[in-house]
């Protein structure tokens, strides 16, 4: 973390954007006062690194007030995830205001206004989200950002426990399960998303027994056809009803299709089974054949190229 201390308060980067030296070129930096008294600002910040999501652990005992000061010259910045550990703390976003209890999280993002208030003796863990999770959560129908609903649903709940214990044992995670718990939470963060957009098939309606084996059929054929029409003509039904289906569960079937072929790869790529198979060979195995296509989709949904994963996987062990 490094601070410079200005008039209007006190610019600091470098918590989540550890590769960056210079204000400049940090996507990370904001401005933070004390609320009370001319005083500079200090902090014990923790930085981590989840596989595409960054992180950084910040303890403080003043009572601050924390505001984005994007550089023109920096990256766009990207959504945010904060939980609170300890203390007590409010963020305003989009019109929005989320009071914060230990254990709560709030979701912003550094490309608009936001103002983030914590008091005395707090400890704030906040995540930099990937590309392919913020690239949702910007899509995402309905008020997302600063809304302090959205703990309370079942998947909140699940991801604010998630993000607590990644919080409390970050340093005892190997390279390889740091990676992987990143992916968890971003993968409990889409889910979230897709329920926050509304709400799925009533419950005996017979639509989520039918996705469930719709599901199921995907799973077991990812190397097959999965157009819409052979889905739906494998299991009797239209292709609008099967788009609706989907649609009510907050998803589409491309990009279903698509992120369980990308899984499927990247369970093969750590299987040592298989090391000595070329990554664009088990790509072609589940559909997903054109080498450069490929590499590119894959590095989106997973912030790595595949051989990236082999080489982590391997250090790892």
């Amino acid at each position: 973390m490094q601070v410079e201390r200005r008039d209007d308060g006190n610019l600091v980067f470098g918590y989540l954007d550890t590769a960056s030296a210079d204000l400049r070129g940090a996507f990370d930096t904001v401005l933070v006062r004390a609320t009370t008294g001319d005083e500079g600002y200090a902090a014990d910040m923790r930085p981590s690194r989840f596989g595409a999501l960054s992180g950084c652990d910040i303890s403080g005992e003043q009572e601050i007030r924390v505001m984005p000061r994007p550089s023109p010259a920096a990256p766009r910045p990207g959504h945010l995830l904060g939980l609170l550990v300890a203390g007590r703390g409010k963020l305003e976003q989009d019109g929005r205001r989320a009071a914060l209890s230990p254990g709560d999280f709030v979701l912003y993002t550094g490309a608009r206004p936001f103002r983030l208030e914590l008091g005395p003796s707090h400890r704030y863990f906040v995540l930099s989200l990937d590309s392919a999770t913020a690239g949702q959560l910007a899509a995402a129908v309905g008020p997302v950002t600063a809304n302090p609903e959205l703990p309370r649903s079942a998947s909140g709940r699940m991801l604010a426990a998630v993000v607590g214990e990644l919080a409390e044992r970050a340093d005892g995670f190997g390279p390889l399960a740091r990676r992987e718990m990143g992916e968890h939470v971003s993968a409990i963060l889409r889910t979230l998303l897709r329920e926050a957009a509304g709400a799925g098939p009533a419950v005996g309606s017979g639509a989520a027994e039918a996705l469930e084996r719709v599901l199921a059929y995907i799973d077991d054929r990812l190397a097959e056809d999965l157009s819409p029409g052979a889905i739906a003509a494998a299991h009797h039904i239209s292709v609008r009803h099967l788009h609706a289906l989907f649609r009510a569960s907050g998803a589409t079937v491309g990009d279903h299709v698509r992120r369980r072929r990308l899984e499927r790869i990247r369970r093969d790529l750590l299987d040592p089974a298989l090391k000595h198979l070329p990554a664009y060979v088990l790509a072609s195995r589940t559909g997903l054949g054109e080498a450069s296509h490929f590499s590119r989709v894959f590095r989106a949904e997973f912030g790595l190229s595949p051989r990236a994963v082999r080489e982590q996987a391997r250090g790892g062990a």
